[in-house]
């Protein structure tokens, strides 16, 4: 269990001051691959579970919170986060996966405001108040930006002795501009055109993705990964085989318009035919490895799009 008086001593007050306040408790299961994977659930203190957590009535003060947690069962607080506050949480995670240099610039970005730990010691919780148009959770960048409805699990281990939560909204804009999954504007039309009476315009694929496929969507738009870049793109693109009925160039065209596109960021070829030639090897392999198993666009056609 957290220290209660790094709790006292180091949250902010005013987030203290905030009657959005929840316990949390860590899970520890095995995945498949035999690995130790931690899930923290929020607890009410008002009715000893996570069932409708996000609800203002079964949300308490910090006092009240801090006061009950140690005969709860629980590991720490939990902070709320509602559309009715100003806050903002950049929650980086996976630390020892992210360049040095890249965590230092974001600390040094967020120099002036509350800062802190998080459970696992692998991440960092970082809070602002500001304004942003959603929350987004980009999965391959590790950073992660959340407005509302969304619980964070603290732990008042400061990074540096700065305990207010300030006003950063011009930061703040930037880091969601720049980490925000890219929108993908799907009524203008890709410039490939239909190729067969079953197959529609990349555009069409795209919506029907978008609407079917919330995987895909989740890939496409770089809001899911597996922690695997080979193995991000050659989930989408399996997704794409079967969309584009296996057709090379709309696989290519689309993919390279997602999220996933690391064409001259040098991450994983030195060169642009390079690139592209690892590309068609792994929409290669998609083709054979999907096979024939196409989408029906007929099918979901008829029944109205359902």
């Amino acid at each position: 269990m957290i220290s209660k008086e790094k709790y006292y001593k180091n949250i902010p007050q005013e987030l203290k001051a905030c009657k959005q306040w929840l316990w949390f408790k860590v899970y520890r299961n095995k995945d498949k691959d035999g690995k130790i994977k931690s899930v923290k659930i929020p607890i009410s203190p008002i009715t000893y579970k996570s069932n409708e957590w996000n609800k203002s009535e079964n949300q308490v003060d910090f006092e009240t919170a801090l006061n009950g947690l140690e005969n709860s069962g629980c590991d720490g607080l939990s902070f709320v986060l509602t559309d009715n506050d100003p806050y903002i949480c950049i929650d980086v995670d996976k630390l020892s996966d992210i360049d040095g240099e890249k965590i230092a610039g974001i600390i040094q970005d967020f120099n002036s405001t509350y800062k802190e730990m998080s459970v696992s010691k692998n991440g960092l919780h970082i809070f602002v108040k500001g304004n942003i148009p959603k929350n987004i959770n980009n999965q391959i960048e590790h950073i992660e930006l959340y407005k509302s409805n969304k619980c964070i699990a603290m732990t008042g281990n400061l990074i540096d002795e700065q305990n207010e939560v300030v006003d950063m909204s011009e930061m703040i804009k930037k880091y969601y501009d720049k980490y925000a999954p890219k929108e993908i504007d799907i009524t203008n039309p890709i410039h490939f055109k239909t190729l067969s009476d079953e197959t529609p315009d990349a555009t069409e694929i795209l919506k029907s993705i978008y609407k079917f496929n919330a995987k895909g969507r989740a890939l496409f738009r770089g809001e899911y990964s597996t922690g695997d870049a080979s193995k991000d793109d050659f989930q989408l693109l399996l997704i794409l085989n079967s969309f584009t009925h296996g057709n090379t160039e709309l696989m290519l065209d689309l993919f390279l318009h997602s999220a996933l596109n690391r064409m001259g960021d040098m991450s994983k070829r030195r060169t642009e035919a390079a690139y592209i030639k690892y590309l068609n090897q792994s929409i290669r392999k998609a083709q054979i490895v999907g096979g024939t198993n196409y989408w029906d666009y007929n099918y979901h056609k008829n029944r109205g799009g359902r």
